[in-house]
């Protein structure tokens, strides 16, 4: 029976089943010269659609300058839904938004199909429909393409929808807005500790804010050191096989180091490898050398011990003249691209390599061991913070996707 799992007090009968094309007229969209871009009325591209619940005036990001017929033919008012053409990966082709403007009309760029309000429904929830398992398949089934996914009208056209009544659509989408509601807060919430923690940040790096000792004395002044009396370069080396499997790592421009793949010896090229030995180096830190200027530098964690890793990733050992927890703190500063990373950062180009060598005779400012310590605290204070608001953010957005799975049909 077309009902949904999860209904309404009040409701009742099957849902009808309807095509979309009875609801929408589809129309693909604007593709100005070069030049017309940046001022005019405000124009609805790709990243409106899948950046925001909905899609207001004041959501738009781009502009584009329209001759009169432009602004008649490619008209964005209240309650249009507005598709994503074309797309690299086949989940994204397709999805759609909807424009909740009453007073500020819009236009749509050539990566948008736009769905022209022709019937009665509540816009909000046929947004929500239409992003949902069942019409989502229905589009990215049918969608084609070599190098990029396409949808048409033809095919938004012909999707199959399964809708109630006007008054059961207006409840549902009252729910969900509620649900987006909270998600927004729970977000709003996370922006607001991360700004916190990136003021704190700057306070403490600039010896603006300084902590006390356990007696409540002050701590020595910050010294200069040089990176290489406190980190210590090992090789392991590894002559890989071709019969034995390698674990390898990766490290992303945010410093997060992770595992990469498994390969056996015959497909790795370098058969001179390095192996991570966080038994006796617990605290390993490495770095890309073509992608230490962009931030991929961090501590190995523990589940990667054992990994091989090439000589454009060096293996530096912290020592106890410096706290692990601070040292991750201060590669996330400014302080740190200012003392290590701007004297040397080549100029032009070309691809550009950091040598460890070059990077260890950098001069960085520590304070005294236990004060780096008790800034390590603080700092992961915060960041345990953000990470469980992150969690009840996961919690929020997994509770929505559980009721609008059960809420369509």
């Amino acid at each position: 029976m077309n009902v949904p799992q999860l209904r309404f007090s009040g409701f009742e009968g099957e849902w009808e089943t309807k095509n979309l094309n009875e609801f929408l007229e589809f129309k693909n969209g604007i593709n100005a010269d070069k030049d017309s871009y940046g001022y005019g009325t405000k124009f609805i591209n790709v990243l409106d659609i899948l950046n925001n619940d909905f899609i207001d005036s004041n959501k738009i990001i781009g502009s584009v300058n329209a001759s009169e017929q432009q602004l008649k033919t490619y008209s964005v008012t209240y309650g249009d839904i507005l598709f994503l053409r074309s797309s690299e990966t086949r989940e994204d082709v397709g999805k759609c938004n909807v424009y909740l403007d009453q007073e500020k009309p819009a236009v749509f760029g050539g990566f948008v199909i736009r769905g022209k309000k022709i019937a009665e429904y509540e816009p909000f929830f046929l947004k929500t429909l239409l992003n949902s398992s069942s019409a989502r398949n229905q589009i990215s089934s049918k969608s084609g393409g070599s190098t990029r996914y396409n949808v048409s009208q033809n095919i938004l056209s012909d999707v199959a929808i399964k809708i109630p009544n006007i008054s059961e659509q207006e409840r549902i989408a009252s729910f969900v807005i509620l649900l987006d509601r909270k998600i927004q807060k729970q977000q709003e919430k996370i922006e607001r500790l991360e700004q916190f923690k990136k003021g704190m940040m700057q306070k403490v790096f600039s010896q603006e804010l300084r902590f006390k000792d356990e007696d409540g004395g002050e701590f020595p002044e910050w010294e200069e050191i040089l990176l290489k009396n406190i980190f210590n370069k090992y090789r392991e080396t590894v002559f890989v096989k071709d019969d034995n499997y390698y674990e390898q790592i990766t490290i992303s421009k945010s410093g997060n180091i992770s595992y990469r793949d498994t390969k056996v010896g015959s497909e790795i090229g370098r058969k001179r490898q390095f192996r991570v030995n966080l038994k006796k180096y617990p605290n390993t830190l490495t770095f890309i050398r073509q992608g230490v200027f962009d931030g991929a530098i961090g501590f190995i964690p523990s589940k990667l011990d054992g990994s091989i890793v090439t000589e454009n990733m060096p293996l530096l050992e912290l020592n106890d003249l410096c706290n692990k927890e601070f040292f991750e703190q201060y590669l996330k500063t400014s302080l740190y691209y200012e003392q290590v990373i701007f004297p040397i950062k080549p100029t032009g180009s070309a691809q550009i390599a950091l040598h460890e060598k070059d990077w260890l005779e950098q001069i960085v400012t520590l304070p005294h061991i236990n004060e780096q310590k008790r800034i390590a605290d603080f700092l992961l204070n915060i960041d345990r913070k953000v990470d469980r608001e992150k969690e009840k953010l996961v919690f929020l957005e997994e509770q929505k996707r559980g009721f609008t799975q059960r809420m369509f049909v």
